[in-house]
């Protein structure tokens, strides 16, 4: 049975990693920062690769960490290695779930990628830290509550598509709001927190990105993003997107496009992505 609202354990959040510590405490020294994460060897080298991926598509390589910095700023530098920190924390592990939420996590981050840049709405870097920072308290309550697998595939099986509510009621928490939580505390911006907070309530979904500001910019990249990547066939073998159903008509108008326009784009998206496979 799963865990009750006065029985359930309690989560604990992992330790703030002691990259971004460093990096704080650098505050605006560029220098500083690109010297704190060179002395992170692996993570460099992740984010060299991340930065230079085909889907960034930057004008030229980038060789360095110094020059990443120089070249594309500090918060876009933080936003990356802040997202790669998760693979060896959160997502460390040969748990199958947590394999999954990995794989799928990055999948969506690329095309959160790619369709920020084809729709020009919010920045490609924080479009790429959202998505693979949304489903981190999936892997959290996966810690505290062995039936958690299951009970996320029925999550997305129910026609009525709030995933955070049915989380609430059997874990009394979603991971909508620990993803939330974990972003706050890792130092990320209030957009993508609050992105990621709202990103499984069709209600604040809707109203977020007809308001249309950073936060409403993230929840429609990433949403769009997650319905092309078939995240839930992905996660819990369920053919259809309940939620996409209730919230496709305003991302269409915000958009203004019919769903045969939104069909082709999805097209297209999906055909840089096998491009950058190939």
């Amino acid at each position: 049975m799963a865990e009750t609202a006065t029985s359930a354990p309690t989560i604990e959040f992992p330790s703030t990693p002691s990259i971004l510590i460093e990096i704080k405490e650098a505050k605006n020294d560029l220098n500083a920062i690109g010297k704190a994460i060179i002395g992170h060897k692996e993570l460099a080298k992740e984010v060299l690769d991340t930065i230079n991926a085909p889907y960034f598509s930057l004008v030229r390589e980038i060789k360095s960490v110094d020059e990443a910095v120089r070249m594309l700023g500090m918060n876009r530098i933080i936003n990356l290695t802040t997202g790669r920190l998760l693979r060896t924390t959160i997502f460390s592990g040969k748990h199958k779930l947590l394999l999954d939420l990995w794989k799928t996590s990055i999948k969506v981050a690329v095309t959160s990628v790619l369709v920020s840049k084809e729709l020009d709405k919010a920045a490609t870097d924080e479009s790429y830290t959202t998505a693979v920072f949304h489903n981190a308290g999936m892997a959290l309550l996966n810690q505290v509550n062995p039936e958690y697998p299951k009970a996320i595939k029925a999550a997305y099986f129910e026609e009525d598509s709030h995933i955070s509510l049915y989380e609430t009621n059997h874990f009394n928490h979603s991971h909508a709001a620990l993803s939330s939580q974990l972003a706050t505390n890792w130092g990320l911006s209030g957009a993508i927190s609050k992105c990621i907070f709202q990103h499984h309530d069709p209600d604040k979904i809707i109203t977020s990105i007809d308001k249309g500001d950073e936060a409403g910019e993230l929840l429609l990249v990433l949403k769009i993003a997650e319905q092309i990547s078939r995240l839930p066939g992905y996660l819990a073998q369920c053919v259809h997107n309940h939620e996409w159903e209730k919230i496709k008509e305003p991302i269409f108008d915000q958009l203004k496009m019919t769903e045969g326009m939104y069909r082709r784009f999805e097209v297209g998206i999906k055909k840089k992505i096998a491009e950058i496979k190939s």
